[in-house]
């Protein structure tokens, strides 16, 4: 008999982020390791007309939290779970006590200290997070970096927490055919200053010089769109800034790209380096939490903010073709052994048999 899961997230199919996709791999496999999967999204809920979440902030995650808060204990009656599993983290669920009749599981994307440091404007998102981990019996962190915050950070301890990364669909992403022709760098992600475009657009101006036939391709939304297509009209339509794309879009464009480009500040993992790699693209990044942790995939990080070093690793990678040939084949391999859902599903359901099986031994 399946194990019924409430799968409560602000993000959901088709995703705007890297929970989305998350979200969408857990609704699509967990019925292969015997439960039952009902998504609580804005969306899809038992609430009537769906996506009527009333706007009490100017961040909707937060709205949704809100408007949950005072509806769980109808949702639990609605769908009667025999567990809870919240996508946490900033753009994630927020709770304040524990959500009623069923034993919880939060997965941290990652935390706001990871995010935003001490800011003073996001300590107050920072508290209510760490109250709703230290409410869940475990919680999964997608990397070993969002693991230590949640330790150090949020008080949850060690052996609450699981680190199983988010996974990556390794039948929809693999590299081109042979010989495919990879003539582009790309930049994937929100288009916020704390992911770097910025850093992007400056390496590409130096690097468009060194190389006449390079193109760049941006690939996102955000504050900086504005400001990202006005700097393309400078490089003659050698910088095409597209906007969000749809997934196949965005799979061709990690297919043509030689390498792919990550200058964040911070992250929980990097979903979209992984899916990069899983293309045989790539990645040369920041050294900084969450990129961090992947330093043995292939990855080549250069210091926080060194643009300079970001330029000189791009530049090599474009140049030297048996660097490039041996980092793409590593990534190719390392997604596929570690990173495919088919190898991240399974821990995270024996996540869900452990907390169910202490939960019965208490009410017991």
């Amino acid at each position: 008999m399946s194990r019924r899961v409430a799968l409560v997230s602000f993000d959901d199919v088709p995703p705007i982020g890297g929970q989305g996709r998350y979200v969408g791999a857990l609704e699509r496999d967990l019925g292969a390791e015997g439960f039952s999967v009902t998504m609580v999204t804005p969306r899809r809920g038992p609430w009537g007309e769906s996506g009527k979440i009333p706007r009490r902030t100017r961040r909707p995650p937060l709205d949704f939290s809100l408007f949950l808060r005072s509806r769980l204990r109808g949702v639990f009656e609605a769908l009667h779970p025999d567990l809870w599993h919240f996508q946490g983290g900033p753009g994630g669920v927020m709770v304040r006590r524990h959500p009623p009749g069923a034993p919880l599981v939060y997965t941290a994307h990652h935390t706001y200290r990871t995010a935003h440091g001490r800011n003073l404007t996001t300590m107050p998102m920072g508290y209510l997070e760490s109250r709703g981990y230290r409410c869940a019996e475990q919680v999964i962190a997608v990397s070993p970096s969002t693991a230590a915050s949640l330790m150090a950070d949020s008080g949850v301890p060690k052996e609450r927490i699981s680190v199983i990364p988010a996974g990556v669909d390794t039948e929809w992403l693999q590299p081109p055919v042979d010989g495919a022709e990879r003539d582009t760098i790309l930049f994937a992600g929100r288009l916020i200053p704390a992911k770097g475009v910025q850093y992007f657009v400056a390496m590409f101006r130096t690097l468009s010089k060194e190389h006449p036939s390079l193109v760049a391709e941006v690939c996102g939304d955000g504050v900086l769109f504005p400001a990202a297509v006005g700097a393309a009209e400078q490089f003659d339509g050698r910088l095409r800034v597209l906007g969000r794309v749809p997934d196949d879009e965005l799979r061709d464009c990690y297919r043509r790209a030689r390498v792919f480009v990550m200058p964040s500040r911070f992250e929980g993992l990097g979903l979209v380096a992984l899916e990069a790699m899983a293309c045989g693209t790539p990645v040369v990044g920041m050294d900084v939490p969450g990129l961090r942790d992947m330093r043995d995939t292939g990855i080549t990080l250069v210091a926080p903010d060194d643009q300079k070093g970001l330029h000189d690793e791009v530049n090599r990678l474009l140049l030297d073709g048996a660097r490039w040939r041996e980092l793409s084949a590593q990534g190719v391999e390392v997604v596929r052994s570690t990173y495919a859902w088919g190898a991240v599903v399974p821990q995270i359901a024996e996540v869900y048999r452990s907390v169910l099986a202490s939960s019965s031994t208490q009410v017991a």
